[in-house]
């Protein structure tokens, strides 16, 4: 029978590792051999590694102007039910309605 290559599993510490050495060195070659894993799964492992970096750089939390706008509105409602509470409890008053 022929004998079959054990996959080894790389973990995302390891990945980020080699993707590391590989931008420092800029060897894809060399470093694929050295580490005993194909070209294109190093290159795999970068391409993931830059558009997750990417999108690290990208939610970097809510824009400051973005912020302020969600507690403006959420005032706005806020101050809108108050006011629609008001507005019906003068009505009542006004009506002189007493609902027991």
């Amino acid at each position: 029978m022929g004998q079959t290559k054990s996959i080894e599993r790389w973990s995302a510490r390891k990945k980020e590792e080699a993707v590391l050495r590989l931008l420092a060195s800029g060897n894809i070659q060399e470093l694929a051999r050295n580490l005993k894993v194909s070209v294109r799964d190093l290159e795999n492992w970068k391409r993931s590694f830059l558009i997750a970096a990417r999108e690290g750089l990208k939610s970097r939390g809510k824009d400051p102007l973005e912020k302020e706008l969600e507690i403006a509105k959420r005032t706005i409602g806020d101050l809108t039910m108050e006011l629609n509470l008001h507005k019906k409890k003068e009505n009542f008053l006004k009506s002189g309605r007493i609902n027991s």
